[in-house]
């Protein structure tokens, strides 16, 4: 996960020799405001903001303290929004980093727009699973599609959209499955995590199935569960293939019962699996 850095205002604060006594006042009011911005961004945030418009209408004599304001309204709006993802406020603190973003584009901070684009994705990931974990499916998908129109290459958020049409369309849990899995690499850690959801997922859906006795569907879950199923996972992978091969034995088909039996090798289903091949269907 990407940090959220810390950025600090040098808050100098300058002093001019000047008559006028509205740009006195800018002036004062200005220095007033970045002395405590470290500490109180939002606050700096809004009375620079509302200072602005003031500067802005003493023209050239005001340009470098319109400068300067406008230089650290990017910063401190980001410092603010980091300030709420430190609270654990998720929704105030993407707010927040998406207006750092506009005011990064309006005041030339390119550099500032970056970093901030290149966090929200993970933001609105970890956004997205709170609201799926509060079963908010509708907002989780919304903040899992902002993050891949940030980071169309963002595994976590395809995984997290495959979750959210959980009991919903095992065809699109599977696609945004297998999206995730080809984006974060087959045998990569984060691979494996996805794989081990999406078995427990279509398992779950084959045992629906098969106790309705939808026999077709439920080969098609196990097979698919089989397919998620890592290599060493001996206990997984007998468990559905002596599922399968009940549910084929139940239809008559033999052979391919025989063979699925023949893939079982965990203790807690061979002696079973054993059984059934050599007592009751007289498997070659």
């Amino acid at each position: 996960m990407k940090r959220l850095f810390s950025l600090i205002l040098l808050t100098a604060v300058f002093t001019f020799n000047l008559t006028a006594q509205t740009l006195d006042e800018v002036t004062k009011s200005f220095n007033e405001v970045v002395t405590g911005a470290n500490d109180q961004p939002e606050a700096a945030l809004t009375k620079l903001m509302d200072l602005l418009p003031k500067a802005e209408a003493l023209g050239d004599e005001a340009s470098e303290i319109t400068g300067k304001i406008t230089g650290m309204l990017p910063t401190l709006q980001y410092n603010t929004a980091r300030m709420a993802h430190d609270k654990k406020d998720m929704d105030g603190a993407i707010t927040g980093f998406e207006k750092a973003v506009v005011l990064s584009e309006k005041y030339n901070n390119p550099d500032m727009a970056k970093q901030v684009t290149d966090q929200l994705p993970m933001l609105y990931y970890t956004q997205g699973s709170a609201k799926l974990k509060a079963k908010d499916r509708s907002s989780a998908m919304t903040a899992f599609n902002k993050a891949i129109a940030l980071d169309d290459s963002y595994a976590r958020a395809y995984y997290g959209i495959s979750k959210a049409f959980r009991g919903q369309s095992m065809d699109s849990v599977l696609y945004y499955t297998n999206k995730a899995i080809d984006l974060a690499g087959a045998d990569s850690k984060e691979a494996l995590g996805f794989k081990k959801g999406a078995r427990i997922t279509t398992a779950k859906e084959a045992a629906k199935s098969a106790k309705a006795g939808n026999n077709q569907d439920a080969l098609a879950m196990y097979e698919k569960a089989l397919t998620y199923t890592a290599s060493t996972d001996e206990k997984s992978l007998s468990k559905y293939n002596y599922k399968v091969a009940k549910i084929y034995q139940a239809m008559g088909k033999k052979s391919d019962a025989c063979a699925a039996y023949g893939k079982v090798k965990d203790e807690k289903y061979a002696k079973s699996a054993k059984y059934e091949m050599t007592q009751k269907l007289k498997c070659n």
